[in-house]
């Protein structure tokens, strides 16, 4: 811990860099975990279009468009 006084003369102190790295990290995981199901995501919408065949042949294809 890192002692300071601030602008007003009052003393306080800053905790370990460990609780805030922690915090970065779990963001990063988050961040991560998103990215992976949104990719996840992205193939199987790819998937469904592939065996859905084009829009012109099948017009309810549409409906996954939005």
């Amino acid at each position: 811990m890192l002692e300071q006084i601030d602008h007003r003369g009052k003393r306080f102190t800053i905790d370990d860099d460990d609780v805030v790295d922690n915090e970065r990290i779990n963001r990063c995981r988050r961040a991560v975990a998103l990215e992976r199901q949104a990719q996840r995501e992205r193939r199987e919408l790819e998937r469904a279009k592939a065996v859905a065949g084009p829009a012109g042949v099948n017009p309810d294809v549409e409906v996954l468009d939005r």
